[in-house]
Order: structure tokens, then C-alpha cells, then sequence
């Protein structure tokens, strides 16, 4: 460990500096830069959604009900990563809103299927140049072909198939 003289002028110690500390710089740190990375997409939500009355959390249940309608819960969580319960409360949220309609599994009883309600339809359809424009906003520093790459190594990271969620 090194020591160093603080900048604190009533200090009368000596601070020491911690070699953990030392061996990382915080913005070379992949963690962290994900982590203010997602940070700055649902900064920009807000207000590029304002009059949309969703979260982005909301949104991404949208897209993922209107490409394949009738889902079940799970299925749903799981192209979104969400755990079921997580869904079930904000699809419950979104149904107060008269977003989705959730409806029992005409297959299976234990299963709840969700699908959209024509105002979360009409939603959906008419979200489509401002989730363009924030999907531009938050990739403004990078060409297309960065934006290409950074997804692809991200969906690398997390074990995803680009199919996964696409209708055939």
C-alpha cells in the first residue's frame, strides 16, 4: 500500500490508499461501465416517453406481447429476463391501464396468456419514431457498425440468440 498526503488541510494524518483500488480504474471496469450505461438509456426515457403514460420496463412487455401475441407469462418473462413474478405485477399494471389482456390458458389451466388490448396495440404502433429516437439518442456516439458490434457482444456476454423472441 502507498501513502499519500490528503487534500483535507485539518487533517493532521496521513491517508492510505488501497491497492485493490489501485489495480482497477472504475471507467476500464466492465461492470460498472454497463451499469451507467443502463443508467443513461432509462435516463433518456422519460423524456423522449413522457406522454406515453409506460416504463421502459412496460415498453419492452409491449414489443415483446405485440410480436407474439397470446404468450404465456413465463414465456414472456423469459425473452424479456424477467422472473415471473416481476411480470405478473407489471402485466397486472398494465391491465389497470387497459394495455394487455390476460386471459387463462385455453390448454393449460395453470398458465395465463397475454396479449394486447386495442389501446396497447394502438400504443405500440404509435411509439414507433419515438422508440427509434431513443434507440439513436443512446447510441449517438457510436457508427452503425459499433451499434451492430456493441449488440452483438452484449447478446454474446449474456449466452442470447438474436432469433430468440423472433417470429419464424
Amino acid at each position: 500500500m502507498s501513502v499519500v498526503e490528503t487534500v483535507n488541510e485539518r487533517a493532521e494524518f496521513e491517508l492510505e490508499t488501497s491497492s485493490v483500488a489501485q489495480k482497477y480504474m472504475l471507467l476500464d471496469v466492465l461492470i460498472h461501465l454497463l451499469r451507467r450505461a443502463h443508467f443513461n438509456c432509462e435516463s433518456h426515457f422519460p423524456e423522449i416517453f413522457s406522454g406515453y403514460d409506460i416504463t421502459s420496463r412496460q415498453l419492452a412487455l409491449l414489443l415483446v406481447i405485440g410480436r407474439q401475441p397470446n404468450s404465456s407469462q413465463k414465456a414472456i418473462g423469459e425473452m424479456v429476463a424477467l422472473d415471473v413474478n416481476t411480470v405478473s405485477d407489471t402485466l397486472r399494471r398494465m391491465e389497470r391501464k387497459g394495455l394487455v389482456r390476460r386471459e387463462a390458458s385455453l390448454t393449460d389451466a395453470r398458465s395465463i396468456c397475454v396479449s394486447l388490448t386495442r389501446k396497447g396495440f394502438l400504443l405500440l404502433e404509435s411509439a414507433d419514431e419515438d422508440f427509434h429516437r431513443l434507440e439513436r439518442r443512446v447510441a449517438s456516439q457510436l457508427t452503425g457498425d459499433e451499434e451492430e458490434q456493441l449488440k452483438y457482444l452484449l447478446r454474446k456476454m449474456m449466452n442470447i440468440r438474436l432469433d430468440l423472441g423472433r417470429a419464424a
